[in-house]
């Protein structure tokens, strides 16, 4: 007998179903270790993941090797041309090389202004003493 997609078997007759899909791999990764830095669809945040069957398998996504600090704070802040749009910003970062060129700009932009973050910070610091009846 030649099945067809419009062939009825019974439960006894199970064996007989050929399947359509075999030899699977089953495999268990952090997701840090798996995910891409493009989003897994066009028009949403979903992460995406490498579409290598050996770097899956592996966990040798591209995040792997960065760590899982990075990939969270990658993803965190990441936002899609409509997320940007509905805030009114330009978007921070595209892909990597732009997240590190942002998280640069920030660092520098702190770095020129530490001394006076610094004694702010003190003075917050005293302001909270008063505020709290100490």
């Amino acid at each position: 007998m030649n099945p067809n997609e419009k062939t009825i078997f019974t439960l006894d007759e199970l064996g007989k179903i050929a399947s359509v899909i075999k030899d699977f791999k089953f495999f268990v990764q952090p997701k840090y270790k798996i995910a891409s830095a493009s989003p897994g669809s066009g028009n949403t945040k979903n992460i995406g993941s490498t579409n290598k069957i050996d770097t899956l398998i592996n966990g040798k996504g591209i995040f792997s090797e960065l760590g899982e600090e990075v990939y969270n704070d990658y993803w965190m802040y990441y936002l899609t041309n409509d997320m940007a749009k509905a805030l009114e910003i330009p978007r921070p970062y595209t892909n990597l090389k732009s997240y590190l060129e942002y998280k640069q700009k920030g660092i520098n932009i702190l770095a020129e202004h530490e001394d006076e973050i610094k004694k702010l910070s003190e003075e917050e610091e005293g302001n909270e003493e008063t505020e709290n009846g100490a």
